[in-house]
């Protein structure tokens, strides 16, 4: 014969269960962040989607501008149909240049200025590109074939 759970422990139970859905819950709610390229965030209203934003796009040509003797940048992403103006007060990558592809995470200022606190910057593809070209040829090794030295061939 089995015996009865004890109600002590179904309650401990469905206490401790009820907890770890709404420790997961909040810690869940602040790290969720919505991907979208430069026309889907400006399609969109920002009270529909929350605070905090990745948003997808590509540098416009000759859009940075640098302070003198201040770190960050302010330049123009834009994904070819729209453009966003965008803020960054931190040291920005060596990959960050005209053309290449962005992905800023922040808030939308009240002024229309995308204000960033993170920013990724995809190396340029021409860096690909002259990977595959080149005629890449394998280091030469001291070993030849079944490992016989070079000398005793």
């Amino acid at each position: 014969m089995t015996r009865p759970v004890p109600k002590k422990i179904i309650i401990t139970i469905s206490l401790l269960a009820a907890g770890f859905a709404v420790l997961f819950g909040v810690g869940l709610r602040g790290s969720l962040v919505y991907y979208l390229t430069v026309s889907e965030f400006l399609e969109r209203r920002a009270e529909d989607l929350g605070d905090n934003f990745r948003v997808n796009g590509n540098v416009l040509e000759g859009s940075i501008e640098r302070t003198p003797g201040a770190i960050g940048a302010r330049f123009i992403a834009t994904d070819g149909a729209h453009r966003l103006p965008v803020v960054y007060a931190k040291e920005t990558p060596d990959t960050f240049v005209d053309g290449s592809e962005i992905v800023v995470e922040g808030q939308l200022g009240p002024d229309g200025v995308f204000v960033a606190h993170t920013l990724m910057a995809k190396c340029p593809s021409k860096y690909e590109a002259q990977n595959r070209e080149s005629d890449y040829k394998a280091p030469a090794t001291s070993a030849g074939p079944a490992g016989q030295d070079p000398a005793s061939r």
